[in-house]
């Protein structure tokens, strides 16, 4: 009866490790999924097109010496400006900065426009500020990856860490990464920017600054009287243009009224939510029934989008669903355990 019994037994072993192993590797994948989300082939190439023109864009601004220094830009961005400069408006974290130049914003804004059901020739405005020339970037090459037709008005102030460097602000940019095959488009107009978006806040050095590099891409600025002026021109452009989705970088003194806690906080909006109190573009759009993808507090919406803050550029999301899917391991194993029989007494 000796070999029965054992026979018997190395069949419950096998088994109970059998359990194990299953045990080991849906714990793997909780944990694969809890951390991360990978991107798709499309999404891949996409990514490291921005990547490249990040490496591309640094490089020329080392060869002239604009470079920030490694403190300021350890991973070699290239959109990372200085602290402190004639085109400077306000006072804007580095590290946020820094989180806006992450190429997975491109990713983000990719899987953005096809939610909001965005196709090739389908018609997206843009309204843009140079305090997030990284993200800036991003945003378009998502937008031209699409086939998306584009509007695109950009104000040419920034805050502190943005396109604020004379020797190269975002004209310059704008024109080095055409030149170097990484963007299209053109800017349609420009704005100084700043207060009233008519760079009230600027001195007249960084004025001449920024006019002039307008000048020299080609692209004529938006002037007006006053700040409802600015709002009324650019609103005139935008429902010409009839865009199926605005997309806004940044918070441009056209872009919303109010402190409304949901603008602040930046996401996508639709019409259906209703429309804030408010004169600005995102609430002229709104109240128009087009959707509006709106960026702002980096932090915050990073947490949201799975892009870390501040952190190294990587070809992978952190995990969006909050603590749902990491829970769910350690909930699984132990009601693994309730069932499996590995120390239950053995009777032959």
């Amino acid at each position: 009866m000796k070999l029965p019994i054992l026979a018997a037994r190395d069949r419950f072993t096998l088994r109970a490790s059998v359990m194990l192993l299953i045990l080991a590797l849906a714990m793997a994948l909780f944990w694969y999924r809890g951390a991360s989300s990978p991107l798709d082939g499309e999404e891949r190439a996409l990514w490291e097109k921005v990547r490249s023109a990040q490496t591309f864009l640094h490089a020329l601004r080392e060869g002239r010496g604009a470079a920030g220094g490694d403190g300021a830009d350890p991973e070699k961005t290239g959109f990372i400006g200085v602290e402190w400069s004639p085109l400077t408006t306000t006072l804007g974290p580095l590290e946020a900065k820094r989180t806006a130049a992450d190429p997975l914003w491109s990713v983000y804004s990719l899987r953005q426009l096809k939610a909001a059901g965005v196709r090739e020739g389908d018609r997206v405005a843009i309204i843009s500020s140079s305090s997030f020339p990284g993200l800036v970037y991003s945003v378009l090459a998502a937008a031209e990856l699409r086939g998306a037709s584009i509007l695109w008005i950009h104000s040419l102030g920034s805050s502190t860490w943005g396109a604020n460097d004379p020797s190269l602000p975002w004209p310059g940019m704008a024109s080095a990464l055409r030149q170097g095959g990484f963007l299209a488009k053109k800017a349609d107009r420009y704005t100084l920017g700043g207060r009233a978006e008519m760079g009230l806040d600027l001195p007249e050095e960084g004025r001449e600054i920024l006019t002039g590099s307008a000048a020299a891409e080609g692209i004529s600025l938006l002037e007006a009287p006053s700040l409802g002026g600015i709002i009324d021109a650019k609103w005139e452009m935008i429902s010409g243009f009839a865009p199926r989705l605005l997309i806004n970088i940044g918070g441009g003194a056209a872009a919303f009224a109010g402190n409304h806690s949901d603008f602040l906080r930046g996401g996508l909006f639709s019409p259906e939510r209703g429309v804030p109190p408010g004169d600005g573009l995102i609430q002229r759009a709104l109240a128009s029934g087009v959707p509006v993808l709106h960026f702002l507090d980096m932090r915050g919406m990073g947490r949201r989008a799975g892009v870390p803050w501040d952190g190294r550029p990587s070809p992978r999301f952190a995990a969006q669903g909050g603590a749902v899917i990491p829970a769910a391991g350690p909930a699984f194993f132990f009601i693994f355990l309730l069932f499996f029989k590995r120390w239950d007494r053995w009777n032959p």
